[in-house]
């Protein structure tokens, strides 16, 4: 697929500090993806889709068979 960057672009990747537009783009697309991960993260908070970290960690235990916690 051939994308057509504007030399704006070019000049804030330069100024951003990465090597090439293509390491631009990618950082780009990591932080847009860890910022939708938290952003799931807040929607399920605020839905009330939580559990408190002892759940969380009797979970855990027993996934991976480590001892519970005394």
């Amino acid at each position: 697929m051939l994308v057509e960057i504007a030399d704006e672009i070019q000049i804030q990747a330069v100024a951003a500090g990465f090597a090439t537009i293509q390491d631009y783009i990618a950082d780009l697309v990591e932080r847009d993806a860890e910022r939708v991960a938290i952003q799931k993260g807040i929607d399920d908070w605020k839905a009330g889709r939580v559990q408190s970290f002892d759940e969380f960690d009797r979970g855990l235990r027993q996934e991976f068979g480590f001892s519970p916690r005394t």
